[in-house]
């Protein structure tokens, strides 16, 4: 405080009453007269309006699924070597979290399946002396149909551990209740290694078995697991095992069927193959007829390669063949995609005959009809096939609208959509029509829905969070991309409390990759430059909130972006709460330490470095060196304190490591901004003088500085003229402009102008340009861009 006195004391000794020159760039402060409210006296029955005051919204905790919180638990006293809880318990959490997935149809995440993975492989130990029942097959059981029975939104390598703890499991035996046969046990073993992305490992397992009497009729004929390892792997891109597999199957007796040939001609029609798919479609099979998904296939095939010819003889024959009711609305697709109109459809409708007679086309055709309008993304097509379904007496039914919300979705069409939605939400036609898959259709359309709807501008928030209310009365858990378009919308709009409720509703039900997808969206909105600073404060708060697994590098960003924007108290707190983390991999580094300090070298905060000052006393993982000390030395001379700058010197100097040419510099910036500093400044300079070292021109302008900080002008004059001898360089605009700006009175820095002006004529033509300013005690400043690094 005494040196602070002393300084503002003696600038305001050495300044004039005049102004300075700069005064035509800059506009100095000006005394406003201070508006007072004026008192209200009206008059307001208070005990009223604290009575019916509404009251303040209240934040929404978390939510999980049923066991997870127990698992969660046991695995953190696992890691911190504590005692876990009774095994009961966790059987118990197992059975919870499982039926609650098959209830919700809501499948394991990728976190969800590693901890449960451990956990297995826990309980299958063999127990202590403690009178306790291991998994029951029923507990295994229901682990086995989360795998198999709820499509994935994941498929990884923890998915796959799971399946292969649980197989284990099933083998050893481990567990009461009735036992399964080896032979199911395996079979089901190979489905998961499918359906989570180890089809090759799947292949592996059948040809080991593939001559093992026991299990050749889970081949082809019960679970036809030859047809499910060839699904995973054309999912899998597995081109040339695909056909390999399938001709190791003909070679070895299970024969080349209408399951295979729908595998096959659907995946190199995907990929748009012409001659691989009329190979495998001309391949002829054990059965009358192709599955249904093969001409719908070859249709779209046949429209996007325009082989409309080819595939027509195809449709014709099948028509003639005297199919069922499904093939033929199969065809009534098909003939639309290869480029018919609709009255050739409605033509072939009163043709529809099987071998009981004739058929009628209803509400089914009518919506694969529609989806041939979605695919051709031609709403006047969908139209008209509603046109066509009300001539016909067709009523439409749930799943209609649930295709007309996907088609108004890709359209734009924003009232048709909402429309479409409310006869869905209206008509569930998840619980009442028998077709699979229509639940996780509409989760999907649904999340889409509210992503439309969070892009139009401005967005309907009130139609959103009405959305946002079914979704949480149908339990329905949206896409991360879904969940964190919504969150930005939202922050935009400062609505912090929905932010809060959608993370608390969705967010611990993602798996770690599915939380980054979030986090990587406040991550972006934080770091926009466009973004307020309130607003990207306020989404880092609720970043701090719900997502502690925030990396550490993602952190720094943070830390580093709030400097950027000269909020150094926002900065420290980042820095704060990496320090108070509970996982130590989180804690700042030596590098964190100093990029922060270097943050308030450049916007000083004295509350924030003492508290950075604090914690770096405290942790024991940090060992000071020379940079470490220059950052300090940095940050408290930017917060006006040099004589603590000055202690760092100190322990730099007596330290192995000894001083830098970056701590050179930044004790002699240090010693400017300290009254009699020259004097000290001097000293350092006739040691680097006797040690004869080679100084970079950035040494020697804080040097300049240092000297002129006291108002030695004359001095700074001779040592400027004398820089090229010193480091064969010679003075720059920064030169002129550090010296300049040392300066602490109006008529040294009137003097020094003048001498510059006619001495370096075109260096100062350069710093002309450069913006000026008048700083706290009416003295000119020119606006350089001077970065202290340490």
């Amino acid at each position: 405080m005494r040196a602070n006195l002393a300084r503002h004391g003696r600038r305001l000794l050495v300044c004039r009453a005049s102004a300075p020159s700069c005064a035509a760039y800059a506009n100095p402060a000006r005394r406003r007269p201070i508006t007072r409210p004026v008192a209200r006296r009206d008059f307001q029955r208070t005990f009223f309006n604290v009575l019916f005051q509404k009251p303040p919204r209240e934040v929404r905790q978390p939510e999980y699924e049923p066991g997870w919180m127990q698992i969660m638990v046991w695995r953190s006293r696992m890691l911190d070597s504590l005692r876990p809880p009774p095994r009961r318990e966790l059987v118990e959490a197992w059975k919870k979290l499982m039926q609650s997935k098959l209830k919700r149809r809501v499948p394991l995440n990728s976190t969800q399946a590693l901890q449960c993975r451990r956990l297995l492989e826990y309980l299958a130990e063999p127990s202590n002396p403690e009178q306790v029942r291991p998994l029951s097959s029923a507990h295994l059981s229901m682990a086995r149909q989360v795998l198999l029975d709820i499509e994935p939104q994941e498929r990884d390598q923890n998915h796959l551990d799971l399946a292969k703890a649980l197989h284990a499991v099933w083998s050893s035996g481990n567990f009461t209740g009735k036992a399964r046969s080896p032979e199911l046990q395996w079979s089901y073993f190979v489905k998961s290694l499918c359906r989570y992305g180890a089809s090759l490992e799947a292949m592996q397992e059948l040809c080991t078995k593939w001559n093992d009497p026991a299990y050749a009729a889970y081949l082809d004929k019960e679970d036809r697991l030859v047809e499910a390892v060839a699904r995973g792997l054309a999912r899998e891109g597995k081109e040339t095992e695909l056909v390999e597999l399938i001709e190791y199957a003909e070679k070895h007796g299970v024969p080349y069927d209408a399951g295979t040939q729908a595998v096959m001609v659907v995946f190199f029609a995907d990929l748009d193959r012409v001659p691989e798919t009329q190979n495998w479609l001309s391949k002829p099979i054990t059965q009358s007829y192709s599955q249904v998904e093969v001409y719908r296939a070859v249709a779209s095939f046949a429209m996007r390669n325009g082989l409309q010819d080819w595939a027509m003889p195809l449709f014709l024959e099948l028509g003639q063949s005297q199919p069922k009711k499904k093939y033929w609305d199969a065809l009534s697709q098909a003939i639309l995609l290869v480029g018919k109109g609709l009255g050739e459809v409605d033509t072939m409708m009163s043709h529809m005959v099987d071998r009981n007679g004739a058929l009628s086309p209803d509400t089914h055709t009518l919506n694969g009809l529609l989806r041939v309008a979605v695919e051709t993304e031609d709403a006047a097509l969908g139209d008209e096939v509603l046109s066509l379904g009300a001539a016909k007496g067709l009523a439409p039914n749930g799943e209609t609208y649930l295709i007309l919300l996907q088609m108004r979705l890709a359209t734009g069409n924003v009232a048709g959509a909402q429309a479409a939605y409310e006869q869905v939400k209206y008509l569930e036609p998840w619980n009442h029509e028998s077709r699979p898959g229509l639940f996780d259709e509409y989760r999907q359309l649904l999340s889409r829905y509210l992503v439309f709807l969070s892009r139009e501008s401005p967005p309907d928030f009130k139609l959103i969070l009405a959305l946002l209310e079914a979704v949480e009365e149908e339990q329905i858990l949206l896409d991360p991309e879904t969940v964190a378009s919504l969150c930005l919308r939202f922050l935009e709009n400062d609505q912090h409390f929905e932010v809060m409720d959608i993370l608390s509703v969705h967010s611990f039900f993602f798996s770690e990759a599915q939380r980054e997808v979030v986090q990587n969206a406040f991550i972006a909105f934080c770091l926009d430059r466009h973004t307020s600073t309130s607003r990207a404060w306020g989404g880092y708060q609720l970043l701090h909130q719900f997502f502690q697994d925030t990396s550490f590098e993602r952190r720094s960003r943070l830390m580093e972006a709030f400097f950027d924007r000269k909020r150094p108290d926002m900065a420290s707190h980042v820095f704060g709460h990496m320090r108070q983390h509970r996982n130590k991999s989180y804690h700042p580094k030596m590098d964190t330490y100093i990029r922060c300090l270097e943050g308030f070298a450049r916007y000083p905060d004295p509350e924030g470095l003492g508290m950075v000052h604090n914690m770096l006393k405290m942790d024991t993982t940090i060992q000071p060196t020379t940079k470490l000390y220059t950052a300090m030395m940095l940050a408290y001379t930017a917060c006006d304190k040099p004589l603590a700058a000055l202690d760092f010197w100190n322990e730099i100097t007596q330290s192995r490591e000894g001083p830098s040419y970056a701590s050179l510099e930044a004790v002699f910036w240090t010693l400017e901004r300290k009254p009699g500093g020259d004097r000290k400044a001097r000293e350092i300079w006739e040691r680097i003088e006797r040690m004869d070292l080679e100084l970079p021109p950035a040494v020697y302008n804080a040097y300049i500085g240092a000297v002129a900080g006291s108002g030695n002008e004359k001095e700074v004059r001779s040592l400027i003229m004398d820089m090229s001898s010193f480091v064969g360089a010679e003075p720059d605009a920064m030169t002129l402009a550090v010296a300049h700006n040392a300066l602490p009175g109006q008529e040294l820095q009137a003097r020094f102008r003048e001498w510059a002006k006619k001495k370096y004529r075109n260096t100062w033509a350069e710093l002309d340009k450069v913006g000026q300013r008048l700083n706290e005690y009416s003295l000119c400043q020119f606006k350089i861009n001077r970065v202290m690094k340490a």
